[in-house]
């Protein structure tokens, strides 16, 4: 008698099904590991760095390489004067602010060659626009005017404090609750949300420079460059 010998089973074709779950698994796994780093920022004397990672979009979700360029607000320049040609100082600030999306952040950083750390960033902004700020974010605060949250114009800086009650953060509104800034190590100027969670416990308040509404034409600062 012959014993029995259990036959090894083909192995089951994958169908079209099983393969599409593969992929798509695989793709979250490498969405997912991505994701994993998370970038510690030490405080450092410019006023500027941070000790924890700030979310740059309105539901605080981590940032996605490549869009932020694209998410642009509303009619962020709605202060142009488009017949006359004129433009206020402040928004010549935020469209200098504007051109820089994308820049990489570097702490000490204040041009778009070496990339931009936040007050390098609103410095050179208002410098661009012929307005002329300290270098750190705390000065910054002490040279503007305050201005009320419900009343905050394109071109206004807006403060933060992430660390204690110093104020070391700094961005530029550009309307629609909000603001252009250079959030931390390994991230990109990009935008945020003064309604976002994070951001709201957070802000110290809204300057204003006095030569910020002062009207001139954008054919002056080109050739004044």
């Amino acid at each position: 008698m012959k014993s029995a010998i259990a036959e090894p089973r083909p192995a089951a074709l994958a169908t079209p099904a099983t393969l599409a779950t593969r992929a798509a698994t695989a793709v979250i796994g490498r969405r997912l590991a991505a994701l994993a780093p998370v970038v510690v920022v030490l405080g450092v004397t410019s006023g500027c760095a941070t000790q924890m990672t700030p979310p740059t979009d309105g539901g605080g979700e981590p940032d996605r390489a490549g869009t932020a360029p694209r998410e642009l607000p509303p009619t962020p320049l709605d202060t142009i004067d488009t017949n006359s040609g004129l433009h206020s100082r402040a928004t010549e600030a935020v469209v200098q602010a504007l051109a820089q999306l994308g820049t990489p952040y570097r702490w000490g950083g204040e041009s778009a060659n070496h990339g931009f750390d936040c007050s390098g960033l609103t410095q050179y902004a208002y410098q661009a626009a012929n307005i002329s700020l300290p270098r750190t974010s705390y000065r910054q605060y002490r040279a503007t005017r305050r201005v009320d949250r419900q009343a905050l114009r394109p071109g206004d800086l807006v403060f933060f404090h992430l660390n204690g009650r110093r104020i070391d953060h700094v961005g530029i509104y550009v309307g629609g609750k909000r603001f252009v800034h250079a959030p931390s190590t390994g991230k990109t100027v990009s935008f945020a949300r003064l309604d976002n969670p994070f951001w709201s416990r957070r802000y110290a308040g809204g300057g204003r420079a006095p030569e910020a509404s002062i009207l001139q034409l954008a054919e002056h600062l080109s050739n004044d460059r």
